[in-house]
Order: structure tokens, then C-alpha cells, then sequence
């Protein structure tokens, strides 16, 4: 597991610099997230929203804008970033047709099996357009530390960003992160629904592409209690701690709605929001892993 932590590491410095290269350069920016990579597309949005107030961010699903609106705002955007998950490629591949054509300057950032299906179509030169592969097992905790370079290096000014810089290095705390949860990773270990709360989307992505049960904590609360099975289930609640007032509204809504308050076993991640996913990650990979050596 330290391996791949550290080929995380490695490979999100070599993105990011990327994309602060061609960052630095813009000030309309499209950040589109094809199958469930909505949170990684969240978190990379606010990032860079804090780290440099001017840019003009949208974010918006792949599928939608391909032809909805690509064609009437091509020229307006400086920049086009594309996150997909590993299963649709079919959405990328629309997106790939859709910048050709608008000649829209696009980094695509994929799970190296997507491209290894389209590897001779993709093969060719694109012009304004890069491909990068991230090895599919360490897609999203890749995309989240990238997130954080790449704001870290455009707002070294804003306090806000500048503060997690101490938190990048994350192979080098992967033993004491195992040792402070283990509790949680023996529950994700037993226990395959999870629900989480919107700082935490990025890890129910990852889980849910691991076969977890994954429900977001939406308000109003009941519509999601309406959703999930029945109340003699378990649910892991996922959450970072500014969020605990909104867990707390959630658990006294089950509760009133038949839930078992021991049904629900907390999750809780006590760090900046911006980095829980992280550990959220980091945490869910030694339960995915089992006995495997960190």
C-alpha cells in the first residue's frame, strides 16, 4: 500500500506542475466530470477558487455539456479539464470530439485503462490537446493531492491553502494513519453501506467503485432515509468534522424515523476538508487491501 501511496505522490507532482502551467495562462476555465468523479471535480473547483478568486470556474457533467453547450462558449474558455471514472469512456470519447471540433484547449486526465482501450485512436497528435494517465488503482487519491499542489503553488498567498502544505507527504504517514483508524478499517472491512457527507464525496466514489453501498448526505435528511434499505441495517457515516452539525441534524432525523442509534458508526475525519477525502482514501485502502503489507 505505501508503494502505491508513494506512486501518488510522484505522479501528482508531474500533473500538477502541468497544470499550473496552463493555469497560470487562463481565466475562463471548464472542469467537466465524466461517470462518478463529480467530487474529485468539487474539490478541485472550490481549490482553485480560493486560490485564485478571479478564474472563472464552471464545472459541469460531461455527458451534458459535450453538446449542450460547448458549441456556444468554445471561444469564451481558455481551458478545458476532463476527469472520468474507469467504466465511461464512451462520454469521453464525445467530449474528445466535441473539443476537436471547437478546438477548445483540453487536458484530459484518465484512468490508464480507458486510454489503454483507445490507445490507437488516441495515439496521434491532438494539437491542443494532452492526455494524461494516472494508473487506475491510484486515480482519485492522485487527482485529490494535484488538486492540492496545484492550489498551493497559484495561492501560496492565501493562508487558507498555504496551511496544508505540511500535509502532502502522506506515504510518509500511512502507518499512523492505519494505527489511529484502525476501528474504521476494520468496520469498512465488514460493513458495505456508507454514507457520506459532501466533503467526503471523493472517498464514496472510490468505495462505491469498490461494490460499497454509497448514499450522500443530502438535506432534507428524509429523502435519503426513505432511500436506504431498512432501518436493522448498518451505515458507516463519513464526514470531516466541520461537518458535524450537519451529521448531527442527520442522526437525530434517523432517530426520529426508527433508526437505531447504534446503526450508524461514525467515520470522522478531524482535519482541513480539503484533505479528509484523503485520509478517507488512505483509510479505506488498507480495509480494501486486507492482509496485504503496507
Amino acid at each position: 500500500m505505501k508503494s502505491a501511496v508513494k506512486r501518488s505522490e510522484d505522479s501528482s507532482s508531474k500533473i500538477s506542475q502541468e497544470l499550473v502551467d496552463h493555469i497560470k495562462k487562463s481565466g475562463n476555465i471548464l472542469i467537466a466530470h465524466c461517470g462518478a468523479t463529480y467530487g474529485l471535480v468539487q474539490h478541485t473547483t472550490s481549490i482553485l477558487k480560493i486560490s485564485k478568486p478571479e478564474l472563472a470556474l464552471m464545472a459541469a457533467d460531461g455527458d451534458y455539456t459535450h453538446n449542450v453547450m460547448l458549441p456556444y462558449i468554445a471561444e469564451t474558455l481558455d481551458l478545458a479539464i476532463i476527469y472520468s471514472d474507469a467504466v465511461h469512456e464512451r462520454a469521453v470519447a464525445r467530449l474528445l470530439h466535441s473539443v476537436l471540433i471547437n478546438n477548445i484547449r483540453t487536458i484530459f486526465i484518465l484512468p490508464n485503462v480507458i486510454y489503454e482501450r483507445y490507445r490507437a485512436q488516441w495515439s496521434r497528435e491532438f494539437g491542443n490537446i494532452d492526455i494524461i494517465e494516472i494508473d487506475s488503482d491510484i486515480y482519485r487519491l492522485t487527482l485529490l493531492l494535484a488538486s492540492l499542489k496545484v492550489g498551493i503553488n497559484i495561492g501560496s498567498a492565501v493562508a487558507r491553502i498555504n496551511r496544508m502544505k505540511d500535509e502532502l507527504e502522506i506515504s510518509s504517514v500511512v502507518e499512523d494513519v492505519v494505527d489511529r483508524y484502525r476501528d474504521a478499517i476494520e468496520m469498512l472491512k465488514s460493513c458495505r453501506n456508507i454514507i457520506v457527507s459532501k466533503t467526503m464525496l471523493p472517498l464514496g466514489e472510490y468505495l462505491e467503485e469498490h461494490g460499497y453501498n454509497m448514499y450522500v448526505m443530502n438535506a432534507p435528511s428524509r429523502t435519503l432515509l426513505n432511500r436506504i434499505a431498512t432501518p436493522s441495517e448498518t451505515f458507516v457515516l463519513a464526514y470531516s468534522s466541520i461537518e458535524d452539525h450537519i451529521v448531527n441534524e442527520f442522526t437525530m432525523e434517523a432517530l426520529r424515523k426508527g433508526f437505531l442509534k447504534e446503526r450508524f458508526v461514525d467515520f470522522r475525519i478531524n482535519t482541513d476538508p480539503f484533505t479528509a477525502p484523503i485520509y478517507g482514501i488512505l483509510i479505506s485502502m488498507a480495509a480494501i487491501l486486507g492482509g496485504q503489507r503496507l
